[in-house]
Order: structure tokens, then sequence, then C-alpha cells
């Protein structure tokens, strides 16, 4: 009796708990999204342009691994007096309805983003269906194009620019932010954002191969820039140099060449590469004032010399090349603290939270003027590097005498 009892109760779980795919969707009833651009139209309203996947070419896009054939994307562009409106509206010209949890890439135009981003992004974080992990990028321009714009190694481009934002680790020199991190920085009261710029690109015949004939040139994309925000309005762009200094204070150099002048022969260049970085930000009160004191520690290996006669591993060449590259290094962040502490005033290296974390009791006072003390605080800039390898050779490459 015990054991018919257990298998009734056992059966009844299942049934509950088995429910089956009661809410399923099927791939031929819904618009699969890769990427969105946003722009704002000249009457005010908001216009989307969307990449989205073809049907047909989902079952080779596993195999083939790359570009060449047809392309495996259509776009679409919509209007509407909001977003949530602009995605309903393609409705009326895609046979089905746009599915987003798939979408990889936002992509937010230049003269939108002056206008204040957030407004644009209330949509992404409110719906259900919205990956938070999605990258986010300021189009130089409009963003119709980038959207548009083909890749030569993938049938979706979409694809090409998430493997371009994954691939800025290698230099360090432009920034990689998701829409997670985009929404937690909007939300703070003290720290402003950052995002990685994109732009489109002209390439004439003779610099890509395996143009078409009657193709004189061809759009690329390409990442360029930092665009960087006062509260959720767009007010200017960090260089390369600025926004690796950017990234020293934030600790989020993961690797990368420096390029220095070679010790012996200034007009040679050395490249040394990024191993290992660590960053600390220290606020202190000093005399009642506000000190922070920016900590940077870097490993890295000599790469290349471009000189032909002289031995950069000796032990007093190497302690030269070694005062070069924390040179360089406190020039970037330098470079970063003049633009965005003394020009603009927008604090995007998260000094606030780090004196907040530090002086709880002072900082109910100073958060009520951050913007004037942020501009008014005092940083030290304190960078240690050292050279651990150089290479599979001791000396250049040269001819024996």
């Amino acid at each position: 009796m015990k054991k018919r009892t257990l298998g009734c109760f056992i059966f009844i779980l299942l049934l509950v708990v088995l429910t089956g795919c009661w809410n399923r969707r099927e791939l031929n009833t819904l618009s699969i999204v890769q990427a969105v651009g946003i722009d704002r139209t000249e009457n005010g309203q908001i216009s989307l342009t969307f990449q989205i996947l073809k049907p047909s070419e989902i079952k080779t896009l596993g195999s083939a691994g790359g570009g060449g054939g047809s392309k495996g994307v259509w776009t679409l562009t919509s209007t509407g007096q909001t977003i949530f409106d602009a995605f309903r509206n393609a409705t009326m010209e895609a046979d089905r309805k746009l599915f987003i949890p798939f979408n990889k890439i936002i992509v937010i135009g230049e003269e939108a983003a002056r206008a204040g981003i957030a407004p644009l992004l209330d949509f992404f974080d409110r719906d259900h269906e919205t990956r938070l992990r999605v990258y986010v990028l300021i189009a130089r321009g409009k963003t119709k194009d980038i959207i548009e714009a083909e890749h030569e190694q993938e049938k979706v481009p979409a694809d090409a620019i998430e493997s371009l934002v994954k691939a800025t680790f290698a230099t360090s020199k432009i920034p990689k932010i998701d829409l997670h991190e985009l929404l937690k920085t909007l939300a703070s009261k003290t720290s402003d954002p950052f995002i990685p710029g994109i732009e489109l690109l002209e390439k004439k015949k003779d610099e890509i191969d395996e143009m078409k004939e009657d193709e004189k040139t061809k759009k690329v994309v390409k990442l360029d820039g930092t665009a960087i925000f006062r509260e959720d309005k767009l007010i200017g762009w960090f260089d390369e140099i600025e926004t690796r200094g950017l990234l020293w204070i934030l600790g989020k150099v993961k690797s990368g060449i420096i390029v220095v002048p070679s010790p012996r022969e200034g007009t040679k260049n050395v490249a040394l590469e990024i191993i290992k970085v660590s960053s600390e930000v220290k606020p202190e009160m000093i005399n009642g004032r506000l000190v922070i004191t920016v900590e940077v520690k870097e490993e890295g290996n000599l790469g290349e010399q471009m000189s032909e006669s002289v031995d950069l591993t000796k032990p007093d060449t190497f302690k030269e090349l070694e005062k070069k590259q924390a040179a360089a290094i406190k020039d970037e962040i330098n470079a970063a603290l003049i633009k965005a502490q003394k020009e603009w005033g927008v604090d995007i290296f998260k000094f606030g939270e780090a004196v907040h974390r530090k002086f709880p009791g002072e900082w109910k006072e100073l958060k009520k003027s951050w913007d004037e003390e942020f501009q008014n605080i005092e940083v030290k800039v304190e960078v240690e590097a050292k050279l651990r390898e150089v290479g599979m050779f001791t000396y250049p490459v040269k001819k024996e005498e």
C-alpha cells in the first residue's frame, strides 16, 4: 500500500514538473535579431535598423564557419515614437515577430548619443527577452551604415563586430562595455559612462583582396576611439592613448604593446609587450584635503627592437628600458586625467566610488558637490614597470662581421 501511494505521488509530481514546451517558438515563426542600430530622425522619432538572420542560412552557418557565398542576414529599418513602438512597427514589413534574445550588438548613433542614451536603453532594461551581456557601441555617424556593412570573414556581420569587441584585450586601446555594466554606471550618482566607438571606413580596391571587378571601394567597420559621457549625454571622444590611460587606472589593461625610443639609438623604436598589470586607487585625507594616488604595477617582455647594433639585454640598458616603459604608462594616464578631470569634469575613473568606500563619513558632504570636488582633486600617479623576458634571442639580428 505504501509503495502504491508513493508511486502515485511521484506520478502526480512528474505531471506537474514535466509540462513540456508549452511556450516554445518555432524558428520559422521568428525573425532572429543579431544587431540593433538606434538613431534619431530629424522630426525627433526613433529609427531602428535591425540585422536579421536569414532562416535559409541557419543550417549552413555552423558548417561554413566563415564568409563568402550568400549573405546570412538582411536588414530592416523601422521608425516609431519610442524604441518599443519602432520594434512593433517593424512587423508591418517583416512577416514574423522580432526575436531579440540572440541579439549580440546595440549600436547608438552619435547624434542620438549627444541627446541622451538613458531613454534609448529603458526598453532593453525592462524587456524580459533582452540579454544584458549584449555589447554596446557608439557609431561615429549613423548606425544604419554600420548595421548594413558586410564582413569578409563572416556571413553574419554581427558576429564580426562581436569578435572585434572581444579582441580589444590584445591592445587595450578600446574598452569593452556590455549593457549590464553600462546600466550600472548610468545608475551611479558619481561615475560617468564611457562606450567604445565604431565607424565605417571605405577602402580602395587595391587595399582589399578578392574584390569584385565592378567594385571600386568597399565599406568595412572598425572600432575607433571611446565615447565619453556626462551622465547619459555624449560630450567628446578619447583617442587610443587616452583610452588606455583610462584603462590603466581602472585595472582593465590586459595586454598590448608599448613603443618607446631605444636607450642607445633614440631614432629607433623598441616594442615592449604588456604581460601582467595591477592597479589600485588610494584616496587619502591630507590636512583636510582629498588626495588620490593611482598605483600601477606592470610586467612586460622585450618583444622587438628596431635597432641593429645595440644589446638591450644588458642590466643597465634593461633598467633604462624599464624607466621608459614606466614613463610611457604615466604619460598615457596623465593624458586621460587632463582631458576627463580638468577639461570635462567627468568621473569616468570611479574615484567617487573609491572615496565612498574609504571615507563613508566624509562622503556624505563630498557627494553633494562631487562634480566640483572631482575637478580639484590632486591625483598622484605612481608606476612601477618591470621587464622579464627578452624572447628567443638576446642580440638583434645583424650580419656577422
